[in-house]
């Protein structure tokens, strides 16, 4: 099934608001803190949590860079990168380029 536009935009929307102000979110804030970004800066173009309490997604950040990250069951950073080739992101994030026209249309900010 493919989301539309709009059902995209407001998965952005939605994330990045938890991620913003959820106190759930709390450990994905610290994560951007400690790398000198802000959460009232960074979009969260999608999030997927594994059964084993693992964390996967995607920052867009001001610039716009994409970030992608992954935490461990245990809480600690296994993978930190910026992607380069956003396509390759959109088969497990299908809101990342959603995400990014958002964020270069100063939406969220």
């Amino acid at each position: 099934m493919h989301e539309t536009e709009a059902e995209l935009r407001l998965e952005v929307s939605e994330l990045t608001e938890l991620l913003r102000e959820d106190s759930d979110f709390a450990d994905l804030r610290n994560l951007l803190a400690v790398r000198g970004l802000h959460a009232s800066e960074v979009l969260l173009a999608g999030l997927v949590e594994g059964r084993d309490n693992s964390q996967y997604g995607v920052f867009i950040t001001a610039d716009p860079r994409c970030l992608l990250f992954e935490i461990g069951p245990s809480n600690q950073l296994v993978r930190w990168e910026q992607i380069e080739d956003v396509d390759a992101l959109a088969k497990d994030f299908s809101a990342v380029n959603v995400g990014i026209a958002m964020r270069r249309a100063g939406e969220l900010a």
